[in-house]
């Protein structure tokens, strides 16, 4: 049945002179109720019970028909390398989408961007081929071609939107999108400098003034200290929105947030996972620290029995087999340079992706 309906199904309408396609859609009536995550899958995706529309084309025909009406890739999130916001250019839907679903939380009417999804070696979308299919995810789901203007993990919006109409099962829509032109996203590489930081606010500022949004890279001197990196991300985290987007961070160093820890991960009862831990003595040479959770013990507990191993040869981690600790708390002293943080990075294996900053 289902290759039957892709025989079936008519072509996407492709205006070159306008930058839009024309598509049909079909509707799976999940329910006024559904807390849906798609406002369109594909038409093999295994997430209908919570999408608004499944495509009657496949994501590659449709993804080749966007192509051919010149619209340009973006840049999809990935969280791996700390890309919080989509980067891509504005476009419109005719009908709206709100006239399709609500939000429940009324929050902002973020704007549409496409940014083609993450693609393959051969540049084929990975929506094609992978599940949940996502054509556009109503979250932050780095294969949708389309995402809103905003960050927004799958958690932060379950249950935030819902289908405003009720369509049969089977019944079409067409849908025409429209590519509004880019111009808007500009790619900006942040050096942070010690006893710059008002300035540096300052030009972020009168870059992001306008239309303007900037797709920022930071990159802290290696030698500014723990304290100083700590103000400069406070100050970050302040401008940090779809406006001007943090994203990334310059090879071998760390995200901005890693200098903002939360102070309740010191007790190492309130962390979920026991990272690694690293601490710099005031000459900068590390020490670390490996946890182990016990859970054979007979207690009637149900915390694990920490079992801390100090003074651990870091050379050991190199054929540590089974599961490993992919994230990494640091602990210096506030004046400690940021060359002798960065270089905690080549000490650990290339699974420790995280890593957070305690300035003491």
């Amino acid at each position: 049945m289902l290759a039957l309906a892709l025989f079936l199904a008519a072509a996407p309408i492709v205006n070159v002179e306008r930058h839009s396609v024309m598509f049909d859609v079909v509707s799976p009536d999940c329910g006024l109720d559904a807390d849906i995550e798609f406002f369109i899958a594909g038409p093999e995706s295994d997430h209908d019970y919570e999408s608004m529309f499944l495509l009657e084309n496949s994501v590659q025909e449709l993804a080749e028909a966007f192509a051919k009406a010149g619209f340009p890739l973006g840049t999809p999130t990935d969280y791996k390398i700390c890309r919080f916001w989509p980067v891509g250019d504005d476009v419109a839907f005719e009908p709206d989408i709100w006239s399709f679903i609500r939000d429940m939380r009324d929050e902002r009417k973020a704007d549409i961007l496409f940014t083609g999804g993450t693609r393959g070696a051969d540049g084929m979308p990975e929506a094609a081929t992978n599940m949940p299919q996502a054509v556009f995810a109503l979250y932050d789901c780095s294969q949708s071609l389309f995402q809103f203007d905003d960050a927004l993990g799958q958690s932060d919006t379950y249950g935030r939107f819902r289908p405003k109409v009720k369509i049969p099962q089977g019944e079409k829509r067409t849908l025409t999108v429209t590519w509004k032109g880019g111009g808007r996203h500009e790619k900006f590489d942040l050096r942070l400098e010690p006893g710059a930081l008002t300035n540096t606010i300052a030009l972020i500022r009168e870059k992001a003034s306008g239309d303007k949004e900037l797709d920022v890279t930071t990159f802290f001197s290696p030698d500014m200290t723990i304290k100083e990196a700590r103000d400069f991300a406070t100050a970050l985290a302040m401008v940090d929105s779809y406006r001007v987007k943090l994203n990334s961070f310059a090879d071998g160093q760390f995200f901005y947030r890693a200098f903002m820890p939360l102070e309740r991960w010191r007790d190492r009862k309130e962390r979920l996972t026991q990272p690694y831990e690293v601490r710099l003595d005031e000459n900068g040479t590390p020490s670390l620290t490996v946890i182990q959770e016990d859970w054979t013990t007979d207690s009637d507990s149900t915390d694990p029995l920490l079992i801390v191993n100090d003074n651990v040869d870091f050379a050991s981690l190199a054929g540590a087999t089974g599961q490993t600790p992919d994230t990494c708390l640091i602990f210096a002293s506030a004046g400690t340079t940021l060359s002798k943080v960065f270089a905690v990075r080549k000490l650990l294996p290339p699974s420790v992706k995280n890593f957070y900053v305690y300035g003491d």
